[in-house]
């Protein structure tokens, strides 16, 4: 009888092991990327798994532009090259509030994974660093960038934080969250309430606060496409939104707005304008319009689900291609600048 009790005690503590492992395991597969856990709060998170578009694009191998002044300077010192060994990144934006007639500006917090060297790195940093701070053992750097103080942290020996914030503590919550156990539920509010939402396998997704709009619009901002051509996004409300890689790629923004009647509204001037570009594209002469332009807009779709409107596109290659035209690589190039610890 003993025996039996024994075994029966022994098994039933196996099995809650088990069924504890499982769940952790679970929990993880439907967690954030810990890149995000680790972000503050922030208007909006964006996500980017660079390790796998390069294995499905060769990305690293492609002849790429430089991406600021003293880029070169920096892989020289580091050894690290973002296009070939950067693996995560995930970026929360702080978007700048109107005070005494001012707007300040937007600001930046972000945690890059990838492989480097944390001994040139840290030599790196602390060659062009204004001033040095030891927090829970880990060092952070205050590099000047123009008007601007970027604070850079080396979590581990694949994990940076970084932020041109200027209060020091967006950093220390980002080391704190580090040093504690990432918990699958952590991160920042938009992320916890959200991610669950994110379709799986989406390479790049993207989590953000809509402000509300002006007395005189219904739409706060808008979304521009090449052409000069904008979709009015509606104001109060938060989107989701993530690019998949399946034979194309597919393109999917969930708009959570505040009411039935919002989420109408904008379906309904969504399809009209979608329906107006499309008209003028039909009388346009053959050739004079752009084909990769043509091709997204006609596979756009939008569809009202209750207080929720869904957008689903697919994009051809081209058409990324040219969202990174000069001008945008010039306002990626000055953001580096100021986000990043590459510049002298």
């Amino acid at each position: 009888m003993r025996a039996r009790r024994r075994i029966f005690i022994i098994s039933l503590c196996v099995l809650l092991f088990v069924a504890a492992v499982g769940s952790v395991v679970l929990l993880r597969k439907q967690a954030a990327p810990e890149a995000a856990r680790l972000l503050p709060e922030a208007d909006a998170v964006l996500y980017v798994d660079f390790g796998t578009v390069r294995s499905l694009t060769a990305f690293d191998q492609q002849q790429l532009p430089k991406l600021a002044p003293g880029y070169d300077d920096f892989v020289q010192q580091t050894g690290f090259a973002f296009e070939r060994d950067l693996d995560e990144a995930a970026m929360a934006v702080h978007r700048g509030s109107a005070k005494n007639g001012s707007h300040s500006e937007t600001r930046y917090s972000e945690i890059l994974i990838g492989h480097y060297d944390q001994t040139k790195f840290a030599q790196y940093l602390r060659q062009h660093s204004r001033s040095v701070e030891t927090y829970r053992n880990i060092d952070v750097y205050s590099v000047p960038v123009e008007n601007r103080t970027v604070r850079v942290a080396l979590l581990a020996i694949d994990t940076v934080a970084i932020s041109n914030v200027e209060d020091p503590g967006v950093v220390h919550g980002m080391i704190d969250r580090f040093k504690k156990v990432a918990l699958p539920f952590g991160g920042p509010t938009l992320v916890r309430s959200y991610y669950s939402r994110v379709p799986l396998g989406s390479l790049l997704w993207a989590i953000a606060r809509i402000p509300a709009p002006t007395p005189k619009s219904y739409f706060t901002s808008s979304l521009p496409f090449p052409g000069g051509l904008d979709i009015g996004l509606p104001g109060n409300s938060d989107v989701v939104f993530s690019l998949r890689m399946l034979n194309t790629i597919h393109a999917r923004a969930d708009f959570y707005t505040q009411s039935e009647d919002a989420a109408r509204k904008f379906t309904d001037q969504t399809t009209a304008f979608l329906a107006l570009f499309r008209s003028i594209q039909a009388e346009t002469r053959p050739g004079s319009s752009d084909p990769d332009v043509k091709t997204v807009f006609d596979s756009i779709k939008v569809t009202q689900k209750g207080d929720r409107a869904e957008v689903l596109a697919t994009i051809p290659p081209g058409f990324l291609r040219k969202l990174v035209h000069e001008p945008a690589r010039t306002a990626v190039q000055d953001q580096i600048q100021l986000s990043s610890p590459v510049k002298k």
